[in-house]
């Protein structure tokens, strides 16, 4: 178990090199700081709620599950061989 666990650990720096090229962390990065900014933007813009109801904001969401899991199928290195 410590052996893994070193192991790991090790591999952490070329994990996060990898980072820097994949799709899917890119991806989910854009996508993490949109659902946060939107939902702000509806409290400032009022005019963003006529285009994103609750309803679109669900569709928004689920499309994007479907693009994470896309890209996620697509991954065929670990970030640490990228």
């Amino acid at each position: 178990m410590k052996e893994k666990l070193k192991a790991f650990i090790g591999r952490i720096p070329a994990m996060l090199a990898g980072s820097i090229k994949s799709f899917t962390v890119w991806f989910n990065g854009v996508i993490g700081t949109a659902l946060v900014a939107v939902p702000l933007m509806q409290d400032t813009l009022p005019q963003l709620q006529e285009f994103l109801s609750p309803d679109r904001y669900k569709q928004l969401v689920a499309a994007l599950v479907v693009g994470n899991l896309l890209l996620r199928i697509k991954t065929s290195k670990p970030l640490d061989q990228k």
